[in-house]
């Protein structure tokens, strides 16, 4: 009897590797439709060619039509590796058991700034704040900080550092305490000329009309930090010359979101405006972010909510000069002049809460040995000047780290608080994608 169940013992082992080695044969990995799909396409196939050259995994990667269908897809086991937000990744591993084990991480190229006050006798340089008092954020990017405290200590020799929380707050000391300091620090990141985001100072206009005009930006380190983050944040867009500059301005005014599946197109600026007690006018769903950025440039719509992302190195080199949803729009324009003036037509006057980026998941049930054969030569493909390329034409990524289902509790949390349902926006969405497949088939 034994030695009938080590026998049987020993057949399931050999039964279960010969389906790993199956499963490992054909690799079927989907991405959202995030950006231009052909695009995603031709990327996607890049990274299929490295692996299977590399490891010998066969991939294929495909882009459905939906958030929904990739969900549907993993739970099926028609996908068995899926780049999708974090939304639908908890939709996911709530409905179907999919299993988080990567997430996207991308960097920021960080300033910092030096500014004054611009009424007479106020400082114009670093050297005349030599024994003078500085507000400097607490949270400033370390690298940051200790270059700014070099160059103050080299031009200004005997100012004195005034702690403050954030680059909001330094500022705002500023402006409001002028006999307690008489500069402020903050980071900076490149925006557009008339966004009320990118540094303190825009960060104090947006609620302090006339804080640009009144303040100076006397010093900027020379070269920038690359920081690297896990989050990102949705933003509300309007024209410049629309009348908006408050969430407030947007009471009873028509307003795109990009998709109702989408965390930052919707789900966290749907939160946004409500904490700020907005009842927006005509709503509608543009169908992606590239819409909401031109419906508000064409004056479809007052407001438009989309993704934002501070630019990095990519976005200085390609001269897209911005990394939000209107690099998207950008990207396709001549030249930098047309290119600056959609900046100078389209700002943005806020950001949602911090969300998750993108998550790379797999089916329940994937192999492990396989899974570990994908990543490590994803790594490799990671560390290639043309896989860095297409990485971030995929996901807008640098670099995968590691990420567990726990990781994103806290983002449950935030949905949970936001009032939105997820589960019925899912639904919602797979009965639309039923609704075209039984089109397709009546059709056929």
């Amino acid at each position: 009897m034994a030695v009938t169940l080590l026998v049987l013992f020993l057949v399931g082992l050999h039964h279960r590797s010969r389906l790993e080695q199956a499963s490992s044969g054909m690799v079927r990995m989907l991405f959202v439709p995030s950006v231009e799909q052909g695009t995603l396409v031709r990327r996607g196939d890049e990274l299929a060619r490295f692996i299977r050259s590399d490891c010998g995994l066969m991939l294929r990667s495909e882009v459905p039509t939906s958030y929904a269908a990739v969900i549907q897809a993993l739970g099926s086991g028609q996908a068995d590796v899926a780049w999708i937000p974090a939304f639908a990744y908890v939709l996911a591993h709530a409905r179907y058991g999919a299993e988080a084990r990567l997430q996207v991480v991308r960097s920021l190229d960080l300033f910092a700034i030096v500014v004054t006050r611009t009424g007479s006798g106020e400082p114009t340089s670093l050297t005349a704040l030599s024994g003078r008092r500085v507000a400097v954020p607490r949270n400033l990017n370390s690298e940051l900080l200790r270059e700014v405290l070099q160059r103050l200590g080299r031009s200004a020799p005997g100012w004195v550092e005034v702690p403050v929380e954030n680059d909001l707050a330094a500022v705002r000391l500023m402006m409001d305490s002028p006999g307690r300091v008489d500069a402020a620090v903050s980071s900076h990141v490149f925006s557009g000329p008339h966004d009320l985001i990118g540094d303190g100072r825009k960060e104090l206009e947006a609620v302090r009309p006339g804080t640009l005009d009144e303040t100076r930006v006397v010093d900027i380190t020379e070269d920038p930090v690359a920081e690297l983050t896990t989050t990102y944040n949705g933003c509300i867009l309007t024209r410049t010359d629309s009348g908006v500059r408050t969430l407030a301005d947007l009471n009873g005014r028509s307003f795109a979101f990009s998709d109702e599946t989408s965390t930052s197109g919707h789900i966290f600026a749907r939160a946004l405006l409500n904490r700020a007690s907005v009842q927006l006018g005509h709503v509608y769903f543009a169908g992606g972010h590239p819409n909401v950025v031109q419906a508000v440039l064409d004056g479809k719509v007052a407001g438009g909510a989309a993704f934002y992302s501070p630019p990095g190195e990519r976005e200085v080199r390609d001269r897209t000069l911005v990394g939000d949803a209107r690099r998207l729009i950008i990207k396709r324009l001549p030249d930098d002049e047309a290119r600056r003036r959609l900046l100078d037509e389209v700002r943005i006057i806020a950001l949602t809460d911090p969300i998750p980026n993108d998550v790379c998941c797999v089916r329940k049930g994937f192999p492990r040995r396989t899974w570990e054969r994908f990543e490590a030569s994803l790594q490799r493909f990671l560390k290639t000047e043309e896989g860095q390329l297409a990485y971030h034409d995929l996901v807008a990524g640098v670099a995968a780290a590691p990420c567990g289902d726990p990781d994103f509790d806290g983002f449950r949390e935030a949905l949970r608080q936001s009032g939105v349902s997820a589960t019925k926006l899912l639904d919602a969405e797979e009965a639309k994608l039923k609704s075209r497949r039984t089109g397709k088939e009546g059709g056929s």
